[in-house]
């Protein structure tokens, strides 16, 4: 589309989906990545007994445990981090802001399955792996960032009914909605979203999904048994001047020693990994 139609279509309903963006050999390497971060953050929480801060998995009441995300991960993967600078949705993100896109946190949504579960970990109370109806700026704001964050999504798996996809709420971007606080994060205050309104964003691998930080959005369960994953980059306008790394750095810093110090050990034969990636046909 052209770049009127593009800034027409952002601003009526504050997203746009572009389908093959990505190639299947693209994709397939991103999945890859995806597997080996999953692998490297998994074994090094089991190998030195402490859940890695960058891994949110959760245990289902039926006892099977699911992968949520695990945020920040640029830092552990060469090619997400080129993909990072891909004209493909920053072209289109400079378009919409009028101005240069600067990154500003990035988290792999991966919404996996583990065929069988893991010992040693803490959970938490979340029993499912849904997100609740919210907006992203609802969690900015409290750090001043500006209404003007626009993310992305790089679809790493087709999206299906079943697998828990983006459910957003068409023009939605245009107020902000007051939120609540509830026990798995941020919500949309009752009475102001139909909950049984909105669509879902069935959409190939592939797809390159950007929208707006004020969208108001969620998604159910996945329930396919197979991964969701979305690989989330959110950029802010260079006017904003925010600096470099300012949300995920202290989680890097804080993380990548115990992750160095399990390479180390692991090299040395003193600890070995334990899990590998699961394989979904």
């Amino acid at each position: 589309m052209s770049d009127t139609e593009l800034l027409e279509k952002f601003n009526w309903d504050g997203y746009i989906a572009i389908e093959n963006a990505f190639n299947p050999d693209e994709v397939s390497r991103m999945q890859r990545e995806a597997d080996a971060i999953l692998e490297l953050i998994v074994n090094a929480s089991i190998g030195l007994e402490r859940k890695s801060g960058r891994l949110d998995i959760l245990q289902k009441e039926d006892g099977q445990q699911i992968v949520r995300k695990i945020q920040p991960i640029n830092d552990l993967s060469l090619y997400l981090t080129e993909i990072s600078n891909d004209e493909r949705f920053l072209g289109p993100m400079r378009t919409i802001m009028g101005d240069e896109p600067i990154l500003m946190e990035e988290k792999l949504n991966y919404k996996e399955p583990l065929p069988e579960p893991l010992s040693g970990f803490d959970f938490g109370p979340r029993t499912n792996d849904r997100f609740p109806i919210h907006s992203d700026w609802a969690y900015y704001k409290a750090q001043n960032y500006p209404q003007s964050i626009i993310s992305s999504a790089i679809v790493l798996d087709d999206c299906t009914e079943d697998s828990g996809p983006l459910h957003i709420w068409p023009g939605t971007h245009k107020e902000d909605l007051p939120h609540n606080k509830v026990e798995i994060g941020l919500e949309v205050q009752p009475r102001l979203i139909d909950p049984e309104g909105g669509i879902d964003l069935l959409v190939p691998a592939g797809t390159v999904m950007i929208f707006s930080s004020l969208l108001i959005h969620n998604s159910r369960p996945n329930v396919s048994g197979k991964p969701r994953r979305l690989m989330i980059y959110s950029h802010y306008p260079k006017a904003a001047d925010m600096g470099a790394d300012v949300r995920n750095g202290p989680a890097r810093l804080r993380e990548s020693p115990y992750e160095w110090e399990y390479i180390r050990k692991r090299d040395r034969g003193e600890l070995k990994d334990v899990f590998t990636a699961p394989t979904f046909s």
